[in-house]
């Protein structure tokens, strides 16, 4: 096993679905704030659960704009820790709200982050779009962001089931033409019809997780019809109950239906799992083989 780790922590890696003010390590978190006290569980209670940790334990630690850029700082430093070579996270454009409602302050926070590692790593922001934001502040702060040019793609997250994509259409066709890369949230706890509904309205390039496409064969296939890669995040699946076991892990059945898949960490300093980690634990329930894991690593470099 200790060859298996040291061979994994060798390789190069790619995680293309994380959210960058919640990609820290809970390591980096504790040397950034050594004074902070917030204990995080290994199991949330759901969707629900894991925002209402975040706005009642982590946002009293991030509560100032130094914070947020703190915050950042310690997901790109976590990624290097891990070998990411290429790191392709959302920066949600609601954080605006801590610089002064300005989104080109953000802006200029992440071309300091792209600047500052440029030679440890290829970060690629995305725009990230919480549902939930009002709409008007949607496009204007999204517009800005791709007017900006530093953005290579736009990632849609929130309450998966009951939620009306049809207000972002007008906004995934602008990204679409400025090409940048879609990403849609839907599948983890959203049934298979929501993905074909989401296939249907916004026709992202990609989806983050995704996984309950593997109870029907008709949306595996328009999965493949369209060349759509699932980008999955299986200790985020497991810590929010969505799989109960690793073993048991969907990525197994869509990898072989011939689906494009990546394994990534979502929010690291939530679910304590960094790439290396998510693809030993895989590895050792005997999901996938090490070879397996490399061949679906390559499908985050687009190889």
């Amino acid at each position: 096993m200790t060859d298996l780790k040291e061979k994994i922590s060798k390789l190069k890696k790619a995680d293309v679905h994380s959210h960058l003010h919640l990609a820290g390590s809970q390591k980096r978190f504790s040397e950034r704030y050594p004074n902070a006290r917030i204990n995080f569980p290994n199991q949330f209670n759901g969707l629900p659960g894991m925002i209402e940790f975040i706005y009642g334990s982590l946002n009293t630690i991030m509560s100032t704009k130094e914070d947020v850029i703190h915050f950042m700082d310690i997901a790109i430093q976590s990624a290097i820790d891990d070998n990411v070579i290429l790191l392709e996270a959302s920066v949600d454009i609601g954080l605006a709200r801590f610089f002064n409602n300005s989104i080109e302050e953000v802006i200029h926070e992440v071309i300091k982050l792209q600047e500052k590692y440029k030679f440890e790593i290829n970060f690629k922001p995305d725009i990230g779009v919480n549902k939930d934001l009002d709409i008007d502040k949607v496009y204007n702060y999204s517009l800005k962001c791709i007017e900006s040019g530093i953005f290579h793609g736009i990632d849609l997250y929130g309450q998966e089931a009951g939620k009306d994509l049809n207000p972002f259409t007008r906004l995934y066709n602008i990204a679409n033409d400025n090409g940048l890369k879609t990403k849609v949230h839907i599948g983890e706890f959203s049934n298979h019809q929501s993905i074909e509904e989401t296939i249907q309205i916004l026709n992202p390039n990609e989806i983050q997780h995704g996984i309950r496409a593997v109870d029907s064969e008709n949306t595996m296939e328009l999965i493949l019809k369209n060349d759509i890669q699932l980008n999955i995040c299986p200790q985020s699946n497991i810590a929010l109950g969505a799989v109960k076991q690793l073993k048991d892990h969907p990525a197994r059945i869509l990898h072989d239906h011939g689906i494009k898949i990546t394994i990534n960490t979502d929010d690291l300093i939530l679910f304590n799992a960094s790439i290396s980690d998510e693809y030993n634990n895989l590895i050792k329930a005997k999901v996938f083989t090490f070879d397996e894991i490399k061949m679906i690593q390559s499908n985050a470099f687009n190889l």
